[in-house]
């Protein structure tokens, strides 16, 4: 069993204009024996938002678990809240905007696995 707390991941803090704090959870190449994908999470402060941005190779899902927000995927967009999981199939461009008053949280899944390395490097956008 591997248990992942977010408390204690390190924080890796992204700078203007898409301001955000990412925390990598799960990933093989933190944990030997995590296998088919990775796991982290996106704090997103008021009125601030991700790049809009695809991945060749990771299908991504979210699990928004507090706050509220906006979601656009290619020229779709979707208002998302607590308890909403929202699907990002492969090389479609996708964002969140935090729409609302506080911070939204939410939880990401790459599968397979690799898009996490670049947060991990501290490259990511």
């Amino acid at each position: 069993m591997i248990v992942a707390k977010s408390n204690k991941a390190k924080r890796f803090m992204m700078p203007e204009p898409h301001q955000r704090e990412l925390k990598v959870l799960l990933s093989p190449s933190l944990q030997a024996d995590v296998e088919g994908l990775s796991v982290g999470m996106t704090i997103l402060p008021p009125g601030k938002s991700s790049s809009f941005h695809s991945h060749d190779v990771e299908c991504e899902t979210w699990i928004i678990v507090s706050g509220e927000g906006e979601v656009r995927v290619g020229e779709e967009r979707e208002l998302v809240g607590p308890e909403t999981v929202v699907f990002l199939p492969r090389n479609i461009k996708h964002q969140i905007i935090n729409t609302g008053q506080e911070p939204l949280r939410m939880f990401w899944i790459y599968t397979p696995p690799g898009g996490e390395k670049s947060i991990l490097a501290g490259e990511i956008k």
